[in-house]
């Protein structure tokens, strides 16, 4: 018996319909216009800082199909992350390490920051090395 319901039970789930899950499409260009206006920034300024023209934004707001490069301008210069709404855009840092860090007025200030940062990759090695020893040796 239980044979026959097995077989029934897998008969229907063969000729079950098939499900799919549809996925809407956002339009980019709306999802721009949203972010700067959350911005707090005027259209204008928020192109300016994204090195595009007043007009240029008008035409991206109204691109459904807008280019990653272009969002990627706007994030960065509105400090937003459109890789939330859009998971398949590639990553992008918010900041420039320009920004981040500063520029070196003087070639001894490089050379320090260098040797700072090439001392604190050098610790950092020494610690994932030892913990490479300590979990070889544990095993």
């Amino acid at each position: 018996m239980s044979i026959l319901c097995s077989f029934f039970y897998t008969l229907f789930l063969v000729f079950l319909p098939p499900v799919s899950i549809k996925r809407t499409k956002i339009n980019r260009g709306q999802l721009l216009a949203a972010a700067v206006q959350a911005s707090g920034l005027n259209k204008e300024q928020a192109a300016k800082k994204a090195d595009y023209s007043r007009s240029a934004y008008y035409k991206h707001i109204e691109n459904p199909n807008l280019g990653y490069h272009i969002l990627v301008a706007y994030g960065k210069a509105i400090k937003y992350d459109f890789t939330e709404e859009l998971p398949e855009m590639p990553k992008y840092g918010l900041e420039d390490p320009e920004t981040a860090y500063g520029k070196p007025k003087t070639i001894e200030e490089a050379i320090r920051v260098s040797d700072q940062w090439k001392n604190k990759y050098l610790e950092l090695l020494e610690k994932y090395n030892r913990l490479i020893e300590e979990r070889i040796g544990t095993k």
